[in-house]
Order: structure tokens, then C-alpha cells, then sequence
């Protein structure tokens, strides 16, 4: 099981503080570092707080132009090192634990299966330009490791129960669409409970885990009646 969500914070604010370090011991142009340090404690208060918001993404998959600006050094970093995940990691870019219903990773040009709704869930990307006409797409944005906003959640969810076909991703496919894809599977009444949804959803994809924070949220969220199968 992955570790509570509090030590991606804590590695962001320890992050700001070796950049302000920096910046304060040898000065001059090193004074730059301030800027991804304040990006990097920006993003740990955001799991205390602003949650999601603190990427500007929109209902529609869209950002904020100012504030990809005001976060532009983080994220460019995130998306390098996410280009580079994809790049070394052998899993596919989504898999199927139930007929229909697939969970994975943000998706590259020509990679989405084929599905009647595609739900994502990062905060820290846009809504890919390539995304496939005629496809519904929802946005819910989440912070990595994290749970998004309790009645957005089960809006999300509802939706789904309804779409036939979906597809849900967040940046690797392992916690955040685990999770979703765990409750939408209860809610489906194609498992018992998050739990059992969540050996399905791992038999499919084996790196996906939820941590405490998600598993909880996805036990409420799972709560509501399963459409008729």
C-alpha cells in the first residue's frame, strides 16, 4: 500500500527549502531559484487547502494562462518527468478490469481506447489537444496521491454510471483513476465493495494502490445505489 498522501507535501516543502538554500548561499543569479521553490510550497499547501485549484484547470480541461505562467518552472519539470515514466515504463496505457471500462495513464496521440466518455483526473495537465472528437470528456481535477472535492467526486461518478463506455486517467494510471475506477465499479454493481474493486481493478493494472486518503473517499463516493445492470 502506498503511503499517505502527507509525504508528497513534505517533499515539496523540502524541495522550496534546498531551493532557497541555494538561492541564499551563493546568491546573485541563483536568486531565480525562488520562483520554483515559491511553485514547489504552493503545491504542498495546496493538500491543506486550495487543493487542485493551485493548477488553474478548468471544468473543461483548459488552464488558467496566468497561472500556468505564475507555475510554469514545476510544471515543466512534472511534464519531463512524466514524459520520462512513459518513456521507461512497460505497462500499457490503460487496461480493462471490466468490460468496457478502462483505467490508466494520461494518454499520447493515438493511445485512447475506445470509449463513450473519458474522465480525468490530473490537475497538472490540460486537456490533451488530440483528444478524439466526438468523445465526452470530464474534468476532475486531483492532486497526485490526493481526493478531489466530495460532491464534484460524486457528480464525476454519476456521469459515468451513465456514459457506457469509459475511460479514466490521471498521470500514471495507478491511484487517482484506481480509485475512481473502484467506486464507478461498486457503483455499477459489478463488485461488492471497494475492496473487491479494487482486486479487480489490480488484476488488470497491477501497480494501481490507493492509500488511506483515497480508499476513504472512494468508499464514500461508492456509496450511492448501483445503476441496473
Amino acid at each position: 500500500m502506498k503511503r499517505t498522501h502527507l509525504w508528497i507535501p513534505a517533499c515539496f516543502v523540502l524541495a522550496a527549502g534546498m531551493l532557497l538554500y541555494l538561492a541564499a548561499e551563493r546568491g546573485g543569479a541563483h536568486w531565480a531559484l525562488v520562483w520554483p521553490a515559491a511553485n514547489c510550497a504552493a503545491v504542498a499547501a495546496a493538500y491543506f487547502g486550495p487543493g487542485a485549484r493551485v493548477f488553474g484547470k478548468r471544468p473543461d480541461g483548459s488552464r488558467s494562462v496566468g497561472v500556468v505562467a505564475w507555475m510554469l518552472p514545476f510544471l515543466t519539470v512534472n511534464y519531463l518527468t512524466w514524459r520520462l515514466q512513459v518513456l521507461l515504463s512497460p505497462e500499457d496505457c490503460c487496461n480493462e478490469p471490466a468490460p468496457g471500462l478502462f483505467v490508466g495513464r494520461r494518454p499520447r496521440p493515438g493511445e485512447y481506447p475506445k470509449a463513450a466518455l473519458v474522465v480525468d483526473l490530473t490537475s497538472e495537465f490540460p486537456k490533451p489537444a488530440y483528444h478524439p472528437s466526438g468523445v465526452d470528456y470530464a474534468a476532475l481535477p486531483t492532486l497526485d496521491a490526493f481526493v478531489p472535492d466530495a460532491q464534484a467526486y460524486r457528480q464525476a461518478l454519476e456521469r459515468a454510471e451513465k456514459a457506457g463506455t469509459v475511460f479514466v486517467h490521471c498521470a500514471n494510471g495507478h491511484g487517482r483513476s484506481a480509485a475512481f475506477m473502484a467506486a464507478l465499479l461498486v457503483r455499477r454493481g459489478l463488485a461488492a465493495d471497494v475492496d473487491a474493486a479494487m482486486l479487480m481493478v489490480a488484476a488488470a493494472r497491477p501497480a494501481c494502490r490507493l492509500n488511506p486518503v483515497q480508499r476513504a473517499a472512494a468508499l464514500s463516493a461508492s456509496s450511492g445505489s448501483p445503476r441496473p445492470s
